[in-house]
């Protein structure tokens, strides 16, 4: 991948974008493909065009939300086109400039980008992989076809190595995606009721295992089932709402130890419906290869204390565990580890 595009301070300060391609297209072609509202279309989006000197420039780019509103600044028909350049989204207003030299094979398209002083250099670096993505689709555009388009992260992130170094990292949110967990229950109420079996350490382990407790404050420890897991109450709002961080250690695991997963986050909330109370449980996030067999562990804990709280005799939990493999397709003589 060649990074052609250049930024530089002119001597005024303003900051300059710049290209020079060498492009096997006759100048008329690609005088169309940047002022043929059909051509651009190909390229860039839906284009509002008014061809002459104060005339509009407006851009809605395609697969994205910014609209750049334009006034033609400068205009040589077939030569050079000049516009202002202001996006939706906060920029300082700038100028665009195209330039087509004919030549042997085609022609050359120098393509100028002025931003104001004010600007800073990591506000920039993005604009030079847009146009160098945009740059790389105008010759077929050009001859009439639509080119997809290019995502240009790669070479945002070239130039931003070049300009900026390799210590600085890109500035953008990345969207993450989790695989998680969520179930809901009518369990007999009262709400109260409910929350002292979440809870309270003399009915707690009768549906969660042994040694289970859970300290009554924000910040309290949690510990349940031996200690095979072990967080931190980050919500305490009897009797509606608890949540608690969650990390999962091996048996003999000291209390300094570290879990091998990664620590997830449990929510239950409880609502008053009818008779009954609606309990919400929701854990994330899940290791994926985890997540039907967390769903058959929450499955399994919840029909336990259904059954303690409606006093209906309990089985084995190996016999619940049974019975929500098969619900969720867990092989209970393969499980993850």
């Amino acid at each position: 991948m060649t990074l052609d595009g250049t930024v530089e301070h002119a001597a005024d300060g303003d900051w300059i974008v710049a290209f020079d391609r060498a492009i096997d297209r006759p100048p008329e072609k690609i005088w169309s493909a940047l002022t043929d509202p059909g051509r651009l279309a190909n390229w860039l989006g839906d284009v509002e065009v008014d061809l002459r000197v104060g005339g509009k420039f407006i851009i809605h780019f395609r697969k994205l939300t910014v609209v750049m509103t334009g006034t033609v600044t400068a205009l040589e028909p077939g030569r050079v086109i000049e516009y202002s350049w202001l996006e939706n989204y906060g920029m300082p207003s700038s100028v665009v400039r195209w330039e087509i030299v004919p030549a042997q094979d085609g022609c050359r398209l120098k393509l100028t980008h002025r931003f104001a002083a004010s600007c800073v250099l990591k506000e920039i670096i993005g604009f030079l992989g847009g146009w160098h993505a945009f740059l790389n689709a105008i010759p077929v555009a050009a001859d009439g076809a639509f080119v997809p388009y290019q995502d240009e992260k790669d070479l945002e992130a070239g130039y931003r190595q070049r300009y900026l170094g390799s210590d600085t990292r890109d500035e953008h949110a990345t969207f993450m995606k989790f695989a998680g967990v969520q179930l809901e229950r009518l369990l007999p109420g009262p709400l109260a009721r409910v929350w002292d079996h979440l809870t309270k350490p003399g009915l707690l382990p009768a549906w969660f295992g042994e040694n289970s407790s859970i300290e009554p404050r924000v910040g309290g420890t949690v510990r349940l089932m031996n200690g095979h897991v072990r967080g931190t109450v980050t919500q305490w709002s009897p009797p509606h709402r608890l949540s608690y961080t969650w990390n999962v250690f091996a048996p003999g695991d000291g209390p300094d130890a570290i879990s091998a997963y990664p620590e997830s986050y449990l929510t239950i909330t409880l609502e008053p419906h009818h008779e009954q109370v609606l309990l919400r449980l929701t854990h994330l996030p899940v290791l994926e290869r985890f997540e039907k067999q967390n769903a058959m562990g929450w499955h399994t804990f919840i029909d336990i204390l259904s059954d303690t709280l409606t006093q209906q005799p309990k089985r084995e939990r190996k016999d619940y565990m049974v019975r929500n493999a098969a619900r969720y397709g867990v092989d209970m003589n393969n499980l993850e580890r």
